[in-house]
This record gives structure tokens, C-alpha cells and sequence, in this order.
């Protein structure tokens, strides 16, 4: 069974990157989708903060690449994403 917050995840990164829920996985990279530029960067980071009630610091936006980078960073703040 998924998770609220899985739930919360998959429907901000399908709503914001454009895709199918089938299609979300930790490799999808900013390189690999047209849609994922800094401004697109910038509301996805934006939902993620609003939505799990965290403020990422400006060294973890940075360092986001991946969906996997967004899961790993979200574990750092107790947020865990299947």
C-alpha cells in the first residue's frame, strides 16, 4: 500500500515535470527531460518545501539532478518516498 506521502510525491513530480506516474523513477534526470529547467527546478523545489513542510538549504537544490536526488534529500528530513 502507498503512503500518504508517496502519494503527495507522485502526484507534485507528474504534475510539475510533465509525466506519467508510470514513468517516474529515481534516473530521470534534468538532462533528460526538456521540461526540467531552472525555472521548472525552482517550482518543483517550491512544492516539495510547501507541500512536506521543509526548507531546503541552497547546497541541496543545487545538488538535485535526479528524481533519486529528490528522495534522498527528502530522507534528510525524515521524509521517506518508496
Amino acid at each position: 500500500m502507498m503512503s500518504n506521502n508517496n502519494f503527495l510525491f507522485e502526484d507534485i513530480i507528474s504534475k510539475i515535470l510533465i509525466l506519467e506516474k508510470d514513468q517516474i523513477n529515481d534516473k530521470v534526470s534534468r538532462e533528460d527531460l526538456e521540461e526540467w529547467d531552472s525555472m521548472t527546478h525552482l517550482t518543483l523545489i517550491s512544492e516539495l518545501e510547501q507541500v512536506f513542510n521543509i526548507i531546503l538549504t541552497d547546497d541541496e537544490v543545487t545538488e538535485i539532478q535526479t528524481i533519486g536526488d529528490i528522495k534522498t534529500t527528502l530522507k534528510k528530513y525524515e521524509i521517506r518516498i518508496e
